[in-house]
Formats: C-alpha cells, structure tokens, sequence
C-alpha cells in the first residue's frame, strides 16, 4: 500500500498499549528486512532516516525506493526523518514524499526550539503529517556530551506552544550503544507523560532492558527507534563471515545481511507488541 502517515499510527498505538517500531533504513537491503519482516508479522512499521545516513545516501534516492516498497507491502508503513536538522530539511522530505517528520532543537534554547517546531509543524499540518519534538540531552557513545534529563515544566510548555504530535525525551537514555546495559528514568518517564498525554519517542533503544522497553510502553512510549543494533548485528556478522579468505558469494552474503537484519526487527516487533496490529 501506498505510504500512510504516521500520525494515525502512534495514535493507536497510544490508545491500545503498545510501540511501533522505527527501523532506520541505510540501502536497499535494510528496506526490504524491515518490511518483508513487518508484513510477515502483520504489524505497522515506520522506516526512517537520520543524518548519517543522509550524509551518505541522497534522501531523494533513499525514499523513492521505500516509497516503491511500501506499494508492495501489505502492512501500513511510514517513512520518517529522525533528527532532522531544521525548516529546511523538513521541506525536502515533505517534498521527496516522507508522511512523518521530527526536528531535533533539543541543544537550542527552548524559546528558539519552540518557534522552529512549530513553524514545520504549520507546514505539515495541511498534509496531515505528525510532527516529533524533542528536549533534554541524550548524548552518544564515544562523545564527551553532558546528559541531561527532560525538563517536564519545559515538556509542557513545548507541547502546549508546538502542538508536536510525539516527543522524543531523555531518560538516562543514548545513543549508539551497544554491548551494554543502559538504565532509563522510568518515574521521570511517567512524570512527563502525565504532563504531555502524549505519545512519547525513546531513542537510543539499544541496550535498554526487554523490562523497561515493556514498562517505558506501558507509561506512555508509542515509538521506540532502533539503528544501532542493527548495525552493529551486521558488522559481527560480516566479520565473522569474512574471516574465511575463500568466501566469495557477494549475493549470498547480502542475504544473510537482510535475515541479520530481519531477526533484530522480529525480536523489536514481539517485544513492542505490535504484531497483528496492521
């Protein structure tokens, strides 16, 4: 089916108690684990695009291929820009077919986060497209970065002056971790969400406990990104892989990327309890 917005999506899954899974998508073979794995398990899916992958693939390249996809797959999909990086950006999705949008102000002040939200919130809302907010300081593995909790007197401020659809907020959360346990503010979470009623976005998945991804949800979490583990699942397989100095089925090896690919997306949609939800 053609690709829906995601504005519908997180409703429901706000509504009725579970997550859909945003599935960052960097070439071909990523779009078509994701998708083939979603269909298969009946359940909505959004696939998105943050700036490093932009900085590597055309965004024009990249949602014309999961635009074609999405026509092929029976599942409802969206395709999301993650951390995208102004007014600007947010008008080349809209233009290159993205149904779901987020500006990443959290480093502005608030005032400067607010009017820049709001003025790509006006855009999207003639198309229906949701708009994510975020606030606080998440940080990234590898980078001295100072972490820094949503504010919930902020949260409410900014959801009542953006109108935001979603907002992504800092737990304790971050960014590309892997092969470590990542505690989250979980009564900091429930504070914030009884402040919004909002559905609310937690990046940096990776590494957070099966528990808390299940309470995060059942507090008010409606999307949860996933890039890193993904990523990293490939990168071991591979080495793995060509270790062996006579291996050489380049096509072979792209399908044991896709299935590489497709077990972390199946194991994210039961544990975000979006399967038969479609």
């Amino acid at each position: 089916m053609p690709l829906v917005s995601a504005k519908e999506m997180l409703r429901d899954a706000h509504r009725n108690g579970y997550a859909v899974g945003a599935f960052s998508i960097d070439h071909i073979d990523s779009i078509d684990a994701v998708l083939r794995t979603a269909e298969e398990m009946e359940s909505p899916v959004i696939l998105q695009t943050g700036q490093s992958t932009l900085k590597h693939t055309k965004m024009s390249y990249l949602a014309a291929v999961a635009r074609q996809a999405a026509e092929e797959t029976k599942v409802p999909v969206a395709l999301h820009l993650d951390h995208g990086t102004g007014f600007a950006q947010a008008i080349q999705a809209i233009r290159c077919g993205y149904t779901s949008l987020m500006f990443d102000g959290s480093r502005l002040e608030l005032e400067r986060n607010i009017a820049v939200t709001k003025r790509i919130k006006e855009a999207a809302d003639p198309l229906d497209l949701p708009v994510e907010g975020e606030l606080g300081v998440l940080g990234t593995r590898g980078r001295e970065e100072v972490f820094e909790l949503t504010s919930p007197d902020e949260a409410e401020i900014f959801v009542r002056e953006t109108g935001v659809d979603s907002l992504a907020v800092a737990l304790g959360n971050i960014h590309a971790a892997y092969g470590e346990k990542v505690a989250i503010n979980l009564g900091h979470l429930k504070t914030i969400h009884d402040r919004v009623g909002i559905p609310i976005v937690l990046h940096g998945g990776t590494g957070v406990s099966d528990e808390d991804i299940r309470e995060a949800i059942r507090l008010g979490v409606s999307k949860v990104n996933i890039a890193t583990e993904w990523r990293r699942a490939t990168l071991d397989h591979l080495r793995r892989r060509l270790s062996d100095r006579d291996y050489n089925d380049f096509f072979g090896l792209m399908a044991e990327v896709r299935e590489v690919i497709a077990s972390v997306v199946r194991r994210k949609i039961e544990l975000f309890g979006s399967a038969g939800r479609a």
